[in-house]
């Protein structure tokens, strides 16, 4: 079995290629941490990205919501007065209305979870790396601001100060996930943002000391090449923290939770510098702007874990 710790548009395009090398063994740990509430209802973007991809339904092109989708409600919305920073398609609101309505009705976030991937088709397993609440809070000179706010509203503008994981130290990982964890054949920290994507996963304490004790082999996918993230703001969250922005600062901060470390073939110049951080470097190109690409970084992942043959791969 191959558990992946998973957040953001790199980890599904990851996740779809596994999906063609590895079917149905396969465990997704999903990041909770932009999890927040809009009208009204309980919204879990990174949930939703992993649960609609491997139901076949996620928007390629847009890399969130459900194809085809319309924003039909969102427009009257706006003409209500109501606040459409954070773009919710007709089809996607149906998901963020059922699990609200479920979860007040006493079911756990990993509850619903389970029965929206039942329903939708999805036979792997996704799992919220928790199901109390943790929030990723980003601290700029304007103050403290949610982290959707910050990327979706702001739009990364604000310089960051620092970063919270709002829940984090009191939050307990389920059964389920730790159990995935240490029954794991092999670990996968996808290529995604190590702050807001995989940080929230790993600060709660009970998942980060699963991780390091498991026998499992371990693997991380570098987010970033050279000085630069593939996507996304992680470059201003790593310097907002005073973090390198390169492989070898995605490996610290992985440091004691990864054996293998996979970046880049134009950083194959880092292979001694990754070694003194007691990871096994190897390099590959980890850019996956196709369908085929996304097969053929899985099947070199799963390579250097043995994996192929094993779990279903070709």
């Amino acid at each position: 079995m191959l558990t992946v710790l998973a957040g953001g548009t790199g980890s599904v395009k990851l996740i779809r290629g596994l999906l063609g090398a590895t079917h149905e063994d396969l465990t997704i740990i999903s990041n909770v941490g932009d999890n927040f509430w809009l009208h009204g209802l309980y919204i879990c973007p990174d949930v939703d990205i992993v649960t609609y991809a491997l139901a076949s339904m996620l928007d390629r092109e847009r890399g969130w919501g459900v194809e085809g989708d319309k924003f039909n409600t969102l427009s009257q919305i706006e003409k209500l007065g109501g606040e459409t920073w954070f773009k919710l398609g007709d089809r996607d609101l149906a998901t963020h209305i059922l699990r609200t309505q479920l979860m007040k009705q006493g079911r756990k976030l990993s509850e619903v979870t389970r029965e929206i991937c039942n329903r939708l088709g999805v036979k792997q397993r996704v799992i919220p790396a928790t199901d109390d609440s943790v929030e990723t809070w980003i601290n700029t000179p304007r103050g403290k601001v949610h982290l959707q706010e910050y990327w979706v509203k702001r739009k990364a503008q604000d310089e960051v100060l620092g970063v919270t994981y709002v829940g984090a130290e009191s939050a307990k990982a389920s059964p389920e996930v730790t159990d995935a964890i240490m029954s794991a054949n092999a670990i996968l920290l996808c290529p995604a943002n190590p702050v807001t994507s995989i940080g929230p996963i790993l600060a709660v304490k009970q998942i980060r000391l699963a991780i390091s004790d498991t026998n499992a082999e371990r693997i991380a996918v570098s987010p970033i090449i050279g000085k630069a993230p593939i996507s996304g703001p992680a470059a201003k969250m790593m310097s907002g923290l005073g973090i390198e922005v390169s492989p070898i600062g995605v490996a610290r901060l992985y440091s004691g939770l990864v054996d293998i470390f996979v970046a880049d073939k134009s950083d194959d110049g880092l292979g001694e510098a990754l070694r003194r951080i007691n990871v096994k470097p190897v390099f590959t190109d980890i850019m996956m702007p196709t369908a085929a690409r996304e097969l053929e970084l899985a099947r070199f992942v799963l390579r250097q874990l043995n994996l192929i043959g094993q779990v279903g791969g070709h």
